[in-house]
């Protein structure tokens, strides 16, 4: 619980301070490419916003925030507004789930891009602490929660179609509970990683196929590719059939060398790279099979002790895959090149820096010189 109140006091601060300095775009914190690369979706903390692959902008939708008490201010009844932190694309393109992080419940838009509006809103149960996907091919979204349950969700209609609790005797927004992620391998099966526990289900015949004990870990924010790879932020990889592990990645921070918490992960569309993105602004890239560091890269996070759900949705790559996005601390997003790794695009169009004095630098530049060196 203490790291859902750190991250609710983050964005309760860079709120206030993009609203006192009016910020144009606001403060991103996810970023998603469209199925066919045309289009990029860059969520704020007062809306999302679309660009082409340019980063032309072609639109903006108002969506809601996710609302909060100040935790360190118990009798001032002003709520603070907590920015969306997930966004994911249906397989046709054409509607765009956004998803909040919230302490009573999650709320769930689907925004229609060709009326650019919220054309249907959802909520869970409980709090929401995984990134929400969509199915392989129809209009459902899965979403897992704090406590340990999955939905799938009609997304125009809201209607529930399935729920799934493995565990009969669940705390009440207990961690070790609660849902780190799903993988598809196809239309029927989801794979439900928990804290601890793999889960084969059919949602066809809503019928667990069977379970997986992970000993000795606690799985995190997660990704898995098309060979039953599973990659965690907590530096391992698994064999998502078997729940056994498969290797180490490790990063460690250049300037400083020390070892560094990494705060979002993501497959490349082939499932032979994958992108990590860690605190003290590092990017770096790893062979899926053998772990090896293929490039170190500047431009990620900073902030230290920070929950690894706070930026879930920091990286996209584009379905090519030759190249990949990151959101930076700042609104740096930037995009390199997959063979190469020369940095194709620096985007700064999201700015929040000069309205928080929570650093010793009086610039952005200024940070980046002393903090995080190319």
């Amino acid at each position: 619980m203490s790291r859902i109140i750190s991250i609710v006091i983050l964005f309760a601060a860079l709120w206030q301070g993009a609203e006192a300095f009016g910020q144009d775009r606001g403060w991103a914190t996810a970023i998603a490419w469209r199925p066919d690369g045309e289009m990029i979706a860059i969520a704020s903390s007062i809306g999302v916003w679309l660009f082409d692959a340019e980063f032309n902008e072609l639109g903006h939708v108002h969506v809601k925030q996710s609302e909060s008490f100040v935790p360190w201010l118990p009798r001032v009844k002003e709520k603070r507004f907590v920015p969306p932190i997930f966004l994911s694309w249906n397989a046709a393109g054409d509607l765009l789930a956004v998803g909040n992080l919230q302490t009573v419940e999650a709320p769930i838009q689907i925004i229609d891009i060709d009326k650019l509006e919220v054309v249907s809103e959802m909520s869970t149960r409980l709090l929401a602490w995984t990134p929400i996907q969509w199915h392989p091919k129809d209009n459902l979204i899965v979403v897992g929660t704090y406590d340990g349950t999955v939905h799938i969700v009609d997304a125009l209609t809201g209607e529930e179609v399935f729920y799934f609790v493995e565990r009969k005797e669940k705390v009440r927004n207990e961690i070790k509970n609660s849902i780190a992620g799903f993988c598809w391998f196809d239309e029927d099966i989801i794979v439900i990683i928990s804290r601890r526990e793999i889960y084969f289900v059919n949602i066809g015949k809503d019928e667990l196929l069977r379970t997986i004990i992970v000993p000795d870990t606690e799985f995190d924010t997660t990704d898995c590719n098309r060979e039953h790879q599973l990659i965690t932020t907590s530096g391992r990889l698994y064999d998502i059939r078997t729940g056994s592990h498969m290797l180490v990645f490790i990063s460690y921070d250049s300037h400083v060398d020390e070892l560094t918490l990494t705060l979002d992960v993501a497959w490349s569309p082939d499932g032979r790279r994958f992108v990590a993105s860690t605190e003290w602004c590092q990017v770096r890239v790893f062979d899926g099979q053998t772990g090896e560091l293929l490039a170190r890269l500047s431009g990620g996070i900073h902030l230290e002790q920070l929950g690894n759900s706070f930026y879930a949705g920091s990286i996209a790559w584009h379905p090519d895959g030759g190249r990949f996005a990151v959101v930076g601390q700042f609104g740096d997003i930037r995009v390199w090149d997959v063979k190469t790794y020369a940095l194709l695009r620096r985007f700064d169009g999201f700015e929040v820096f000069d309205a928080l004095e929570v650093l010793p630098y009086k610039t952005r530049e200024e940070f980046l010189e002393h903090e995080c060196p190319e």
